[in-house]
């Protein structure tokens, strides 16, 4: 609790210096917001000249009178030469031009030579249902710290150029607890798949806002892992966990997007978060979804495989 309460007065404080620039910052992209195709503006860092002129959220369709549809399309903006950009904002019918210049960002280590914008493809972010649309989804990276179980600290720019199939979990009950056990079973099988995709994966124990029991020590959590896990030769899931109070360092607290943080954006656990090497939130669930239509009758395998289904189908 001493954590969170750390972490909520520190998002407090920083949540009023985001720089995104324009556009609300929490609107979460729908098909009708995404429909017309070409590339998404996940987040705007600012540049020399024109970047001032786009938002979170605008749908990039040509860039200097090429059409484009994935962030690779687009190119190098950061070459200091001014580009011409067709942009389709949200509720517009008719694009805008907008000239840009912008050189590469270097106060965003460990990521060199950061572009202006952090783009994704709308045609590819549009693939996710509705329900795994949650907070963090069409977002680059939030800012989080997390320690693993083999040593090491990550920050939420260091999940940059590498997939990540994420799921965070509390034990704030029994239900959840069970929830948390079912999903890393399963994900130890998908393991190798997901691997062979091009994923890595993260299995982080947390304590979720307005949690209900404190989350586990090192010792005592890699028991919970070794007793639940899948019995046989699988390997275990990565395991990390949230710093506790004293390894809490708000300047290793970071992501692509100023102060947009994971803590903020979680509500139940278990929560699934699946991001492309760039870096961009391509899915976001929250909790055990009752899907009516799935095949699978069980609500928490029902949730979780096809959050591994859509990660293997990502290209």
């Amino acid at each position: 609790m001493k954590k969170l309460a750390l972490a909520a007065s520190l998002l407090s404080a920083l949540t009023l210096g985001a720089c995104d620039k324009g556009g609300d910052s929490f609107k979460i992209p729908k098909n009708r917001d995404l429909k017309a195709g070409g590339v998404y503006v996940a987040y705007n860092l600012g540049c020399e000249a024109g970047c001032d002129q786009i938002e979170k959220g605008d749908l990039i369709q040509k860039v200097d009178g090429k059409a484009v549809s994935t962030a690779d399309d687009v190119g190098n903006l950061a070459d200091n030469k001014p580009h011409k950009l067709e942009i389709l904002s949200a509720g517009s019918m008719e694009p805008k031009t907008v000239e840009i210049t912008a050189s590469p960002k270097q106060n965003l280590e460990p990521i060199k030579d950061a572009p202006p914008l952090w783009l994704v493809s709308a045609e590819a972010l549009n693939q996710a249902p509705d329900w795994a649309r949650r907070r963090m989804f069409g977002h680059a990276s939030p800012s989080v710290m997390l320690v693993s179980s083999d040593g090491g600290i990550l920050d939420g720019r260091q999940l940059y150029g590498k997939k990540r199939f994420i799921v965070y979990w509390d034990w704030g009950d029994r239900e959840e607890e069970a929830s948390a056990i079912d999903f890393m079973q399963v994900m130890q099988k998908a393991q190798a798949d997901l691997t062979n995709a091009g994923f890595e994966l993260m299995f982080v124990h947390l304590q979720f806002p307005g949690g209900r029991k404190a989350p586990m020590n090192d010792s005592d959590l890699r028991a919970w892992t070794k007793k639940f896990s899948v019995e046989g030769d699988l390997p275990p899931v990565p395991l990390y966990r949230f710093p506790n109070a004293t390894e809490f360092n708000a300047a290793r607290e970071v992501g692509m997007e100023g102060a947009f943080t994971v803590i903020e954006n979680l509500s139940r656990s278990p929560s699934i978060v699946i991001q492309n090497e760039d870096g961009i939130v391509m899915w976001h669930s929250e909790g055990i979804q009752e899907l009516p239509n799935s095949e699978i009758k069980d609500p928490e395998q029902a949730t979780i495989i096809p959050a591994i289904e859509f990660a293997k189908s990502m290209k």
